[in-house]
């Protein structure tokens, strides 16, 4: 973003933020905020939950790349459309590329926030042992926002049936995690 205001100004950057999915950022919002409690309610310390923050904000950074007519679409997306949805995630890892100060775990929960733990997410079909502990994180609270929130394609669940959609996932997510979110029903 810095180098991006220096070499074409901020106007243009004003002009570029606003081509934008505003219900994009709003998720970002609600995934850090839910990120952070949840974080500081596992116990985790300062420099965790600064990464829960940060990859909070990044993980739907890819998004930018993803035309705001499949963003905004009020019903369910075709083939075509869930493909290049689901490109997000790669497109934002490319997007972090360019940030050389950048702790890797970084880009690891921007491309893999919708990895499930039995392999069954995307991009990669990554299991268990493979998605770090802030992405199984990341991941509960990426979903739990989404279906709290209003969208072109349905309206928002209350906190606990959100919450009951999250044990519904069963293996996809870590249920030892799962069950500690349930204070956030509790919370929200």
């Amino acid at each position: 973003m810095i180098d991006e205001i220096e070499s074409t100004g901020l106007s243009s950057w004003i002009d570029a933020v606003r081509q934008h999915h505003s219900q994009t950022y709003q998720h970002c919002l609600l995934v850090t905020g839910v990120a952070v409690a949840f974080g500081q309610h596992l116990g985790l310390g300062a420099e965790d939950r600064n990464r829960l923050s940060f990859g909070g904000m990044m993980h739907d950074i890819g998004k930018a790349l993803v035309p705001v007519v499949i963003l905004e679409k009020p019903g369910p997306l075709d083939e075509d459309e869930m493909a290049m949805m689901q490109k997000h995630a790669d497109y934002g890892a490319v997007a972090l590329k360019s940030a050389p100060s950048l702790q890797p775990e970084m880009a690891e929960i921007v491309v893999n926030h919708h990895e499930y733990l039995d392999g069954s997410g995307y991009p990669r079909g990554l299991k268990a042992r493979d998605i770090s502990d802030l992405v199984r994180i990341l991941t509960i609270c990426d979903v739990y926002s989404a279906l709290i929130e209003t969208r072109a394609y349905k309206p928002p669940l209350p906190s606990q049936q959100a919450y009951e959609a999250l044990l519904e996932m069963g293996p996809k997510l870590d249920r030892d995690l799962v069950r500690e979110f349930s204070f956030v029903t509790r919370t929200s």
